[in-house]
């Protein structure tokens, strides 16, 4: 097929004396998130229908990858358990079914199961369906649940009695999922969305009430912050969270404060955040008040003042405290030291203090609880070449015992694959990179293709968890490569913090930098690369393609956040005002003339580039579907190549791709061949 022809419509605006021309703005629809206009959908629909040509002309191979993918899941399997009251709680699967089927059985697992909400049910003549909230009232006997049917991320909540199985009139839509019962099972608290998907008001529905008479407990005023909500675990407490990119202020009220008056907890001050959660006669704050790395004071519950206050945990240069958890006796504490996980339990009830670590070279693993009465800890731990493990820890003997661990039925030998971390080098600082193959086929000579993926903001680390998927990769001979760059917390908050407003581009030069000493050390080669990144790691696989594409021979970009001036100048997009606190403003020229230095649609230049596969969502409210449509007809227009440019608009989902697991396969399946076709890999 021909490449679909994208029109020119010319569009300028001006800004601090410069003049922007945007002859794709018209792809943007102004009824958006409905999409109704004509011409926006026909070429959506002819990128689409060029990509499926491409795909169809593989058939054969998007098929037996996809069942390759599908040989390693165990398609009818069961989740660890989590026990409330006498009940204990879990989900399976079934082999020819898309979704999970949540489940409990009363006194013991040996006991008769009943089956509490099945999403294929659910998903039946829909084609997104994604649960958020699940929350079982006090007594045991109502599930409030929250579905979200089309990807925009707005959830409608939910209620059913247990006892018979039908369905409450009591349905509130528009909300980001949340659901909270108040102990009395009155009815439950929520978060509503606004016209912008912004959440800034806490509600109260009455069970059994319409929720056009629901009681608004808070509303924020200030649209660079959104409350975000939840129950103590000690559950004698509601907390409200009013948060941005760059503070935290804390709110309460007791569970048996009938006026669900809001009393404020901890003070907003600029770049300090607070997670609070309660046990015993404490509030127990994790904040960077006395430094990046964190730490622990408590506070105490009968006359809460932030400025009276012990400090639990202090702050520790080299050990980063990511978060904690909390049960009756225990404080679970979440460290990164050298970029890898440590986890520490502190008994509550004196000074004994237990360390958990783990040997492995690269890995992750993090501590929690599911019960907070009954002290049940639990770790989760994974890496690269071994599968996700659930243990459950008993402090008093130091013991870590399997509940659950990840199986692989088309059969996995760990013994076959290396792990290693590296580190490459951008400005003197050492930048980590996790790097998993198959040890019988890399001989570290430079002919090894190599896949790489990165991220690198908001300070998200991309975990180096095993991922069965990638097994497909590094069995042909594939190197999987994940690129630690700043702009996450790897290292600690610092980390994130000295990659983003106008030192962003460090996140981009560290991922390019992570090539090329790839490509030194001899893990691969130049030009044999693929790189891959979604949302804000869709700007960064743009940069790199645009600044560096000689390095790649291909590009996977997901959901991409490209069109960084338009976006971050339109104050009605959802996420736009309190992005001001993540990558700056560009209102304000020295923040928008960095970022047009940097922003991929801004930057295309005429020059060739490394084959391209873009996806987008329709309805997603965070990277809106116009962002890489423009992006892609911008780039056809002006790259002097002819390597392939593949643009799929999912038009049922958002941000997250499909819902159904077994969709999610045919995309991954879909990317592998785009990879396996470009670098002419035998399937």
């Amino acid at each position: 097929m021909k490449t679909p022809p994208a029109k020119k419509i010319p569009y300028k605006y001006n800004i601090h004396n410069y003049e922007i021309q945007d002859d794709y703005n018209w792809l943007r629809d102004k009824n958006w998130p409905n999409v109704t206009d004509n011409d926006v959908l026909e070429y959506l629909k002819a990128e689409n229908k060029y990509t499926d040509s491409f795909f169809d002309n593989h058939a054969n191979a998007k098929t037996k990858i996809f069942e390759e993918l599908k040989s390693r899941i165990k398609l009818t399997d069961i989740s660890v358990h989590t026990k409330k009251k006498n009940y204990f709680y879990y989900s399976r699967t079934e082999e020819d079914k898309d979704y999970s089927i949540y489940c409990r059985k009363i006194g013991s697992m040996d006991s008769e199961e009943e089956i509490i909400l099945d999403i294929n049910e659910l998903a039946k003549d829909q084609k997104f369906t994604k649960l958020s909230a699940f929350s079982i009232s006090p007594s045991q006997r109502f599930l409030a649940y929250s579905i979200d049917s089309i990807g925009d991320e707005q959830y409608t909540i939910y209620v059913k009695d247990l006892a018979t199985n039908k369905l409450f009139p009591d349905i509130i839509k528009s909300t980001i999922g949340q659901v909270y019962w108040h102990e009395d099972e009155s009815g439950f608290f929520y978060t509503p969305t606004n016209e912008n998907w912004r959440h800034d008001k806490v509600k109260f529905h009455k069970f059994g009430d319409s929720s056009e008479n629901d009681l608004l407990i808070m509303y924020e005023k200030d649209i660079l912050n959104q409350l975000t909500i939840h129950k103590s675990s000690s559950k004698k407490f509601f907390i409200i969270e009013s948060s941005g990119h760059d503070s935290t202020e804390v709110y309460y009220f007791r569970m048996d404060d009938k006026s669900f008056t809001p009393i404020k907890l901890i003070c907003r001050k600029e770049k300090i955040f607070y997670n609070t959660d309660h046990s015993g006669s404490y509030f127990y704050v994790h904040t960077n008040d006395k430094g990046s790395n964190f730490r622990v004071i408590k506070i105490d519950d009968t006359n809460p003042n932030e400025n009276e206050y012990e400090e639990y945990i202090a702050h520790e240069v080299g050990a980063y405290l990511c978060g904690i958890d909390v049960t009756t006796n225990y404080l679970i504490a979440n460290y990164k030291k050298n970029a890898l996980p440590e986890i520490k339990v502190y008994s509550l009830n004196n000074s004994k203090v237990k360390t958990i670590s783990f040997p492995d070279a690269v890995y992750t693993a993090r501590g929690f609880s599911t019960n907070f009465e009954e002290d049940d800890i639990r770790i989760s731990y994974s890496s690269l070449k071994r599968p996700d493990t659930i243990f459950t820890y008993n402090f008093d003997l130091e013991k870590l015992d399997i509940l659950k661990q990840l199986e692989i039925p088309c059969g996995f030998n760990p013994d076959e694959y290396e792990v290693k971390r590296i580190y490459s080098i951008n400005d003197g600082v050492k930048i980590p990179v996790s790097v998993f193959y198959k040890k019988s086929l890399f001989k570290q000579d430079g002919a090894n293709p190599c896949y790489l993926y990165g991220y690198g903001s908001y300070g998200y680390a991309v975990s180096p968890s095993f991922r069965n998927t990638a097994l497909t990769l590094v069995d042909r001979g594939f190197i999987f490569a994940i690129a630690h760059i700043r702009g996450g917390d790897d290292f600690g908050y610092e980390w994130y913090e000295s990659a983003k407003f106008l030192n962003k581009k460090r996140t981009f030069e560290d991922f390019i930098k992570s090539s090329e000493f790839l490509i030194d050390e001899k893990y691969t080669s130049k030009g044999n690369i693929v790189i891959c990144g979604g949302s804000a790691g869709g700007l960064l696989v743009g940069y790199a393609i645009n600044n560096s594409p000689s390095l790649y021979k291909a590009a996977i970009a997901h959901v991409p956040y490209v069109d960084v001036i338009n976006t971050m100048l339109d104050e009605t997009l959802p996420l736009t005002p309190g992005e001001f606190k993540e990558w700056g403003n560009p209102k304000e020229k020295e923040y928008f003339d960095y970022m047009f230095s940097y922003s991929p649609y801004d930057n295309i230049q005429e020059q060739e580039y490394p084959h391209l596969y873009v996806t987008a969502g329709l309805s997603d409210p965070r990277v809106t579907y116009w962002e890489a449509a423009k992006w892609v007809a911008k780039l056809r227009d002006r790259k002097t190549d002819d390597n392939l440019l593949l643009l799929k608009t999912n038009m049922s989902a958002g941000h997250g791709g499909a819902s159904g697991r077994f969709d999610y396969l045919k995309e991954v399946a879909e990317d592998y061949v785009f990879i396996f076709s470009v670098f002419a890999t035998e399937i």
